[in-house]
């Protein structure tokens, strides 16, 4: 009994360690593709602290949205086809995934978002760990062969924004729903090698160029409770809403119509509003530097739009940057409208803006752990910004549960 209990516990190491490379792998895999749309795109990638179209001509932008709207809504609509596409969570309970249709369809959201369109790249890598791990963990039993999915899932996502931390939290907060130290152990380790092997070409800088947050200031946490509380509700209607247009998302032949429309206004409203464009990095990294309180205001209302319309049009792809640099945005207002109602105060907006990234993207995951580390992580914060990073994602928790339900 006992040999047995040593073999099967050896076992487990061995795939933890070869799902870690994998989940790694296939990080590094997307990431390139992702950058070397960017080069052909924008003339160069996105890097620590850089906004993606700055110093970008408006041509050059509008037409890289435009034609991959059009180029992918023919690869969508033709995959969809012959392919039914399995998430995550589908992974996670059995649920069969074609090999081939996964693959493609994780290269293209990430052409999708490098040439910029506006949705999240977080699903793609998921997606692509998960699908390995199905594979691999064929022999194990249906709770080991679930827990492996979804900690190769939660190691995708932890390999890509080089925090493994929240990946495995990620895995079992919001995929497994369920802990002990068998799950754990699992999720950390497949996390943390896919995260190290990721950097054989993934920066581990932080994503975000941000202010360091003062925990040990009480003032701030008096402001981390107000965003909190005024983000509570957006948050959890963006991840209502966010749901939604992915449910309702267009899959048939109209896609070759409601995608590249979507792709020509995007392209239009880039000519004015360029930070709508991409996942979100782009209008959250401006928020963390610093806005003005309507160039803010406009940012939010355009990406918001943009996201939700391109995701209902045929669109595939995450909701988790353009989270970000909607509580970024959020915080920048919510800073500028403190500061002209109590002159002389002095606001902290740029840390208001990482505070309520915090806040609506924990709300609208309805993940309160994974998405305050997701934050901290790809914003570098130090160990002494948790205690009010935590009091912003709680007071935005208690407010988001007191919303009133969007009509269907």
């Amino acid at each position: 009994m006992a040999d047995s209990s040593i073999r099967s516990d050896l076992r487990l190491a061995g795939i933890t360690v070869v799902l870690g490379v994998a989940s790694g792998g296939a990080a590094m895999l997307l990431t390139w593709i992702l950058h070397g749309v960017e080069e052909v795109v924008y003339g160069h990638s996105e890097q620590h602290g850089q906004v993606l179209v700055d110093g970008v001509s408006n041509w050059r932008m509008a037409a890289g949205v435009a034609v991959v709207s059009v180029v992918l809504a023919v690869a969508w609509w033709a995959l969809r086809r012959r392919s039914e596409l399995v998430g995550v969570r589908g992974m996670v309970d059995g649920k069969p995934a074609p090999v081939v249709g996964t693959l493609l369809n994780a290269v293209f959201q990430m052409i999708g978002v490098g040439a910029g369109l506006p949705v999240g790249r977080e699903a793609a890598p998921r997606e692509l760990a998960g699908l390995i791990a199905g594979r691999l963990s064929r022999g194990f039993d249906e709770d080991t062969e679930r827990l492996l999915v979804a900690a190769s899932a939660g190691a995708g996502l932890g390999a890509v924004y080089q925090v493994p931390v929240a990946g495995a939290v990620f895995a079992v907060e919001l995929l497994l729903r369920q802990v002990s130290a068998r799950i754990v152990a699992v999720c950390l380790g497949i996390s943390a090698i896919a995260t190290l092997v990721s950097r054989a070409s993934i920066s581990p800088l932080p994503q975000y160029e941000a202010v360091h947050l003062d925990g040990t200031t009480p003032w701030l946490w008096l402001w981390a409770l107000a965003v909190g509380a005024l983000l509570g509700p957006l948050g959890g209607w963006f991840g209502d809403v966010a749901d939604r247009v992915k449910a309702r998302s267009q899959r048939g032949a109209w896609t070759l119509l409601t995608l590249p429309l979507t792709g020509l206004a995007v392209a239009a409203t880039a000519w004015f509003l360029p930070l709508v464009l991409g996942n979100g990095r782009a209008a959250a990294q401006s928020a963390f530097l610093g806005m003005g309180l309507g160039a803010a205001t406009i940012v939010l209302a355009g990406k918001l739009l943009a996201t939700f319309v391109t995701l209902r049009a045929g669109a595939v792809g995450g909701t988790l940057a353009p989270a970000i640099a909607a509580g970024g945005l959020g915080g920048i207002i919510i800073g500028h409208l403190a500061a002209a109602v109590m002159p002389g105060v002095d606001v902290p907006v740029t840390a208001l803006a990482v505070l309520g990234a915090a806040a609506l993207l924990a709300t609208s995951l309805r993940g309160p752990v994974t998405g305050l580390l997701l934050v901290a992580g790809v914003t570098g914060q130090g160990h002494e910004a948790l205690l009010v990073m935590t009091l912003a994602v709680a007071a935005a928790f208690a407010t988001s549960m007191l919303r009133r339900p969007i009509p269907a």
